[in-house]
């Protein structure tokens, strides 16, 4: 590369996000619990907000695509967490409904 694509304001830029993604790496050294899941949620937030402007932005299509996977793995990782916190038994709502074993 040549030098003058080095400028100082590239590389600046570029400590900042080195700085950046430092920080979000070390983050579950320095955070309590529940800033660390604040910080979780609010990047899970920005992934899905990110897609979506992207598809609006470049495309001018507004896809609702983006919301129906993201509910998607909201709702597998709440059975999961159901699942996990009841100690591998059956959750109360799969038992109201008359089932006797995971399917």
């Amino acid at each position: 590369m040549p030098f003058a694509y080095w400028t100082p304001r590239r590389i600046w830029l570029l400590v900042g996000y080195a700085a950046a993604v430092s920080a979000l790496l070390c983050a579950p050294l320095y955070l309590n619990d529940f800033r660390l899941n604040l910080l979780a949620k609010f990047l899970a937030l920005a992934v899905a907000a990110l897609g979506l402007d992207l598809i609006w932005g470049y495309t001018g299509i507004l896809s609702l695509g983006h919301g129906v996977f993201f509910g998607l793995g909201a709702y597998a990782m709440a059975m999961h967490l159901k699942l996990a916190a009841s100690g591998g038994k059956l959750p109360d709502f799969m038992s109201w409904s008359g089932l006797t074993k995971l399917p």
